[in-house]
């Protein structure tokens, strides 16, 4: 509707649109006691330094997963994905001041839903599995409801059981816009919104 292209248009212009809509909770902390710290950009006003991590630690986690599947390993494209000017990040680092974790996602109409798009969550090593992926996804889901979206959404290769069991876990399923064919090798995902 034309209602939600408007929201939509006017979120993708906001800049600081995760603290203007109060998204971000006051104290971040890892499942075992460690506090964190965040911070959000425009992929575009990011300092090098930082896009060069956020690129390295994709390359890290997730190259192998890539180069056994249909898209195989574009490092280009993705490059490209990662920077665009409608990627936003939400960074998170630890007590020493170290990125630890980010989140790539925009907003976005999907066909004629107004979505929160997960691109992206990627972990350092060390701090997989400490509920860092859980708070990112709190607050996107925070700003999803905040902005009246219809749904959350994320594209999760079939073969990455982490990925697809931690989206099943916090109650994604698989949308209606998710390929059919059997030889499709991802599935696309969705949380729908009920605006409390």
């Amino acid at each position: 509707s034309d209602k939600k292209k408007k929201i939509v248009k006017k979120a993708v212009r906001t800049k600081n649109l995760l603290e203007s809509n109060e998204c971000l909770p006051d104290v971040m902390i890892t499942l075992d006691g460690d506090p964190l710290t965040w911070y959000t950009s425009w992929a575009t006003n990011l300092p090098s330094e930082t896009s060069e991590w956020i690129w390295k630690l994709f390359e890290k986690n997730m190259r192998l997963m890539y180069e056994k599947s249909q898209w195989g390993w574009d490092p280009d494209g993705k490059r490209n994905e990662l920077q665009a000017t409608t990627a936003r990040y939400l960074i998170l680092k630890n007590e020493r001041n170290e990125d630890v974790a980010y989140c790539h996602y925009r907003v976005d109409m999907d066909y004629d839903f107004a979505v929160v798009y997960c691109y992206e969550i990627q972990v350092e090593t060390g701090y997989q599995r400490k509920g860092l992926g859980s708070i990112i996804m709190k607050v996107l889901e925070k700003l999803a409801v905040k902005l009246e979206m219809d749904k959350i959404m994320a594209t999760v290769l079939k073969y990455n059981i982490r990925s697809l069991n931690f989206f099943r876990k916090i109650g994604f399923e698989e949308d209606v816009s998710s390929p059919k064919d059997k030889e499709c090798d991802y599935f696309i995902l969705s949380k729908e919104i009920s605006v409390l």
